[in-house]
C-alpha cells in the first residue's frame, strides 16, 4: 500500500537523522581538550492532521443551500477527503456540526500512520495535532491518542479561529510558530493545499 510505503520511508528518514555532529567551538589557544565533534540528539516535533491522518472517522461535512421554506436546505454530505476538494457552488455553505460530536472521534479507527506517531513518541519527541476541528472535540481526540499510547504535547483546533485566514494558512502559521522550538519539524497532512503551503517554511511534509 502506498500509505504504507510512506510509513516506513518517514519512520527510516527520522532514524537517520536522529544523530548529527555538531561542531565544537575552539578553545582559548586554539587547543580542543575534546574531540572536534560531538553527538547530540536533534529536538524534533511530528505535527499530524487528525482525520484521514491518524484516524478515520465517520463524520461528515454537509453541503446545505439555506431556502426561505426551510431555512436549510440539505445538498449532500461528504468525507473529509472529498471535502478537500469540493468547491462550494453559488449559495451554498458548509455545516461542520457532525465533526463536533466527540463521540464520533473517541470511535475512529486509527490509519496506519498512528504507528509512526506511537514510535516518535515513545523515542521522547515531541507530538502535536493540528485539526481543522473545533475545540468541542479536543478532549475526545486526546482519548483517542491516549488509548493509542500517545500523549499529544498540544492539540490545536482551528475551527473556531476568529481570523478569515484559509485553514491551510492558519496551519502553516501554527507551524512557524511551533518550528521556533525545534532543529526539525515533521507535518503530515492528507490535504494538499496544506501540505504544499507548509512546505514553503522549509519543514519536511508528508502528503498522505
Amino acid at each position: 500500500m502506498k500509505v504504507l510505503w510512506r510509513v516506513q520511508k518517514a519512520a527510516n528518514a527520522v532514524q537517520t537523522e536522529d544523530l548529527q555532529q555538531e561542531e565544537c567551538p575552539p578553545v582559548l589557544g586554539g587547543v580542543r581538550h575534546v574531540s572536534p565533534f560531538r553527538k547530540f540528539k536533534m529536538k524534533k516535533a511530528f505535527v499530524f492532521d487528525f482525520d484521514d491522518t491518524l484516524a478515520k472517522t465517520d463524520a461528515r461535512v454537509l453541503v446545505v443551500m439555506p431556502d426561505t421554506k426551510t431555512c436549510r436546505g440539505y445538498v449532500r454530505e461528504l468525507s473529509p477527503s472529498e471535502f478537500n476538494a469540493y468547491q462550494l457552488k453559488t449559495g451554498e455553505r458548509f455545516d461542520f456540526s457532525e465533526f463536533r460530536c466527540p463521540h464520533l472521534v473517541e470511535n475512529g479507527k486509527p490509519t496506519e500512520l498512528i504507528r509512526l506517531a506511537q514510535d516518535v513518541y515513545e523515542e521522547q519527541h515531541s507530538v502535536y495535532i493540528l485539526t481543522a476541528r473545533g475545540n468541542d472535540v479536543a478532549d475526545a481526540i486526546s482519548k483517542f491518542l491516549f488509548v493509542h499510547k500517545i500523549k499529544a504535547k498540544q492539540i490545536i483546533c482551528l475551527g473556531d479561529s476568529d481570523n478569515n485566514d484559509s485553514i491551510a494558512d492558519s496551519k502553516r502559521t501554527v507551524l512557524h510558530t511551533i518550528m521556533q522550538s525545534y532543529d526539525k519539524i515533521y507535518f503530515y497532512d492528507d490535504n494538499k493545499t496544506n501540505v504544499e503551503l507548509a512546505g514553503e517554511l522549509g519543514i519536511k511534509t508528508y502528503l498522505v
